[in-house]
Formats: C-alpha cells, structure tokens, sequence
C-alpha cells in the first residue's frame, strides 16, 4: 500500500504533494508521485497523414517529463524527499488511475482557475473521483499545508 499524488505537469501540484506527503508521514507509507506525459502532436504531412516519429524523441520526452517531476517534488518537498517518482506515458486520467491501483490514497490537485490548460485538466478530477479503486483527495490549488 502506498499513497499516490498526482503531479501536474505545469503546475507541479505543489499542495498537493505537500498534504500527500503528510498524510504519508502520519500514516507510516510510502509516497509515489505520478505524472502523465505525452509527446506534442506534429504538425500533419502533406495527405493528412502524421509524420513519422522515431522512439528516440519519445526517450526524450519520457526523460524531460521525470527530470520535470523530479524537480517539482524536489521544490515542494526538497531535494531529500523518499519519493517513488513515476512518469506515465498517456493522458492524466489513465495515468493515475493505472498508478493508484492497490493504493490507499489518491491525491489529486484542483487545476487553477483562468486557465486554458486547468478548463482541459478539469475534466480530470470527476473522472478520477468517479473510476478510482481508492479513496482520492482533491486539493484545491490555494491550500497552504502545515508541516511537522
């Protein structure tokens, strides 16, 4: 059993990783933080047909997505953090949903408000709440969390 928090890729979901992270502590498990990466969409090839993408540039994508969320959990926790840091290939949804099976909590953030990219992500939480095989904490992206 663990307890899972999703990392937002351009937030980095830092209250949410701060009360995960708490919740982890008082309840003596271990912390996974998640984040859902996919590769921008090519501009379309003459024929309306994708142009070809080789692996290579998939490893890098893949590569900078775990050095992003690395980063995000060093800033919100610190750099000395036991975090099992986790890139996921794909959209938000299946990403934590994949992640957070067998786990004891999910902890998702609230996306900011105003937001072009938050009007897209907000279709991740109810989605989540509704499909997740564990509890799931949505945070709202103001909260500012105690620590001990």
């Amino acid at each position: 059993m663990s307890i899972v928090v999703g990392v937002s890729p351009t937030t980095g979901s830092p209250s949410a990783l701060r009360w995960a992270a708490a919740e982890a502590r008082l309840r003596d498990l271990p912390l996974r933080a998640v984040m859902a990466w996919r590769a921008p969409r090519p501009p379309a090839a003459s024929g309306m047909r994708p142009p070809a993408s080789t692996s290579a540039a998939s490893d890098d994508y893949g590569r900078d997505a775990d050095a992003r969320l690395r980063a995000f959990v060093g800033a919100a926790l610190g750099t000395d953090a036991d975090v099992d840091c986790v890139v996921v290939h794909g959209s938000e949804v299946n990403a934590l949903l994949s992640s957070a099976r067998g786990a004891h909590l999910l902890v998702i953030g609230e996306p900011q408000p105003g937001r072009l990219a938050s009007m897209m992500s907000s279709l991740t939480a109810p989605q989540v709440v509704l499909k997740a095989e564990c509890p799931v904490v949505v945070m709202p992206s103001a909260v500012a969390v105690a620590t001990s």
